[in-house]
């Protein structure tokens, strides 16, 4: 349960939780920063040392020098060690060093043109309305088995631009995956926002938590839109409004304050309007490892919200996001 809250909890909700730092808090927020920065490091044993060695040798096929400690990996449990001039890294599990991967800096010409092609058209039917250019530095990720300490097969390619990156699987141990494009992202401004998209996120924002959006950043990942301010962001599938996040309200970590009755009270005519969701004859429970309140139907939770003391909707989700809880 706690490898579970620190992957999916803190992946998915800790941008908004996270409340605008008050003035005068710079001082104390530049002392965390500091101590983050040094609790990220990861120290690298004689043992794992020599892993690492062995396996950057067998990637690149001469000594490479790596830093004398590694750096954990933001929302896993892993970390990286990167070699002195910048060009490698080596991804491996904290507990244990198991190594699962070596990743080198090349530039854009290593990849075929027919390849370039086939990213380029994922992007455009993504989002048709934008010029898409590569930037020369691509990052080529070389899964790695780190029980048989040896090269893996699967082979990725992450490419970057102007404000979009995207994954290219050029090999994978599943034949079905291989030369496809994976995961990626697209940055956009609001002025390059579908008007309709606008709309429907600014009257979601106002009915959740009665707050005028001012979008300052927005991305699409897959078919996932994000917009947020500083107060709010929202997720919208397909012209449909999924979840909704407060970043300064905090919610109750139990239900000893707000019973399920009063929740539903509250969550209703929310989902409703929302979601078109009537969850008036929905069963609702506590969830402790979220600390949250689900509406379950049957044995599906169709919707999750969380609640501040003041029984404020801190966040509202409907879908796989309600039912996986991140």
């Amino acid at each position: 349960k706690k490898a579970i809250v620190a992957t999916l909890v803190v992946s998915g909700m800790l941008a908004a939780l996270a409340g605008p730092i008050p003035a005068g808090a710079e001082a104390a927020q530049e002392q965390q920063h500091e101590q983050q920065s040094v609790s990220k490091e990861v120290k690298i044993d004689k043992k794992l040392a020599a892993k690492l060695q062995k396996a950057i040798k067998q990637y690149a096929g001469k000594e490479i020098k790596l830093k004398n400690v590694g750096e954990k990996i933001e929302f896993s449990l892993s970390a990286k060690v990167e070699s002195v001039d910048g060009k490698y890294a080596i991804s491996f599990h904290i507990d244990g060093g198991k190594i699962w991967e070596v990743s080198e800096k090349i530039t854009i010409d290593k990849i075929s043109k027919e390849d370039q092609e086939k990213i380029l058209k994922v992007l455009k039917k993504a989002y048709a309305n934008k010029t898409y250019e590569f930037n020369k530095e691509v990052i080529m990720h070389r899964g790695y088995d780190g029980e048989k300490e040896k090269l893996g097969v699967n082979l990725s390619y992450e490419l970057t631009g102007e404000d979009f990156n995207i994954f290219f699987l050029k090999e994978n141990s599943a034949k079905e995956h291989k030369g496809r494009v994976g995961g990626f992202e697209i940055k956009f401004t609001k002025e390059e926002l579908d008007p309709k998209l606008l709309e429907t996120a600014t009257k979601a924002v106002k009915t959740a938590f009665n707050h005028d959006l001012e979008v300052t950043a927005a991305n699409l990942r897959q078919i996932f839109w994000t917009l947020e301010d500083k107060y709010v962001s929202l997720e919208i599938v397909k012209g449909e409004v999924t979840s909704l996040y407060h970043k300064s309200r905090k919610a109750v970590t139990t239900n000893k304050e707000i019973t399920e009755k009063d929740a539903k009270e509250v969550v209703a005519p929310l989902a409703k309007e929302l979601f078109n969701i009537d969850i008036s004859e929905y069963e609702v429970k506590w969830d402790n490892l979220f600390k949250d309140y689900c509406f379950v139907k049957g044995k599906a939770t169709e919707v999750r919200a969380a609640l501040d003391a003041e029984k404020n909707v801190v966040y509202i989700k409907s879908g796989s996001r309600a039912a996986a809880g991140n």
